[in-house]
């Protein structure tokens, strides 16, 4: 049978519970707890305010479904990006579910969040931001853009806004962000300053992306084949993307030619071919130098760099720090 949580009462479905204020001031706060019970779930939830926003973070391991209620009847505005597992969300709202799959995204407007949460067994990790109504309408009000002026005119009227789907994968320059939050190395007021600005530049990339979910009609057709065989090659850069890796090999391996594979892979995942496999060599790059494999320079021979100053320079400007600090 699926375990029902009270989203008030978390804390009371586990008995092993453990809340740390790691900072409180008048702007900024971060509180962290760990949850556990044994046969049911296990996990972290972080959370950060801001002025005008509040980012939380769930990392837990199920091993039965979950359903989270939400009884909070309130207006909300949020950003969801799922990073791992599966979840459906049933609004009082809304006529139908809301169904996430791992790497996908979603924004929402909704005048009450009453909602019942599914959660799937296994792994699940979620990064959720909350905006607050008179600092969204701030943003709104000064932006004159077309997601955002949709949005607005949601909220005045009181009518439920949502934008969620297949379509909304995780790009890699958000799991970038993501990953620099997840991950970063500064401390005090430096750390929640960094993580606001990164949190910004998240919604601004989702925007983006938003902005071109009506033009996704008119966008030409891919046939299943051809879907089925950008995935494979997706599949195959992931676990060879340290190999020198050219167009031509792939569409010959594949069965493309190379408008498909460009074409069609910017269409179904939101990246180049190239794209795809410079993201996943930097996040490798991140990962041996946060383990302490190899050193700065090991670390950017590894990847293809022969240049260590580029390589820097090319860290920095994803992660938002110099590797030498890690």
């Amino acid at each position: 049978m699926d375990k029902v949580i009270a989203g008030e009462d978390w804390a009371k479905a586990f008995s092993q519970v453990e809340h740390r204020l790691v900072h409180h001031s008048a702007r900024y706060q971060e509180v962290v707890s760990s949850l556990a019970e044994p046969g049911l779930a296990a996990g972290e939830f972080s959370m950060i305010s801001t002025s005008g926003m509040e980012m939380r973070q769930i990392h837990l391991h199920t091993h039965e479904p979950l359903i989270l209620q939400d009884a909070d009847d309130r207006e909300g505005i949020e950003s969801m990006f799922l990073l791992q597992g599966g979840i459906e969300s049933r609004f009082q709202s809304i006529g139908k579910p809301l169904s996430f799959e791992t790497q996908r995204h979603g924004f929402q407007y909704n005048p009450t969040m009453l909602a019942d949460h599914i959660i799937k067994p296994g792994p699940f990790q979620v990064l959720q931001v909350s905006y607050r109504l008179d600092y969204f309408k701030e943003l709104a009000n000064s932006a004159g853009t077309g997601p955002l002026d949709k949005v607005y005119n949601s909220l005045e009227r009181k009518e439920s806004f949502i934008l969620a789907g297949r379509q909304l994968v995780v790009q890699p320059r958000m799991a970038d962000i993501i990953r620099s939050v997840q991950q970063c190395c500064f401390q005090g007021l430096t750390k929640y300053l960094f993580i606001e600005a990164k949190l910004l530049e998240l919604f601004a990339l989702q925007l983006d992306q938003l902005a071109t979910v009506g033009q996704s009609a008119s966008r030409e057709e891919w046939s299943r084949a051809d879907q089925e065989k950008l995935k494979a090659v997706r599949d195959f850069i992931e676990a060879n993307y340290l190999a020198p890796l050219t167009l031509t090999q792939l569409t010959h391996d594949f069965g493309l030619n190379e408008y498909k594979l460009k074409k069609g892979y910017k269409h179904l995942f939101n990246t180049t071919v190239f794209g795809h496999i410079h993201h996943l060599r930097m996040q490798k790059a991140q990962q041996l130098l946060i383990s302490k494999q190899m050193n700065v320079s090991e670390t950017a021979f590894y990847i293809g760099y022969n240049n260590i100053g580029s390589f820097s320079a090319e860290f920095k400007k994803r992660f938002g720090y110099s590797p030498s600090r890690v």
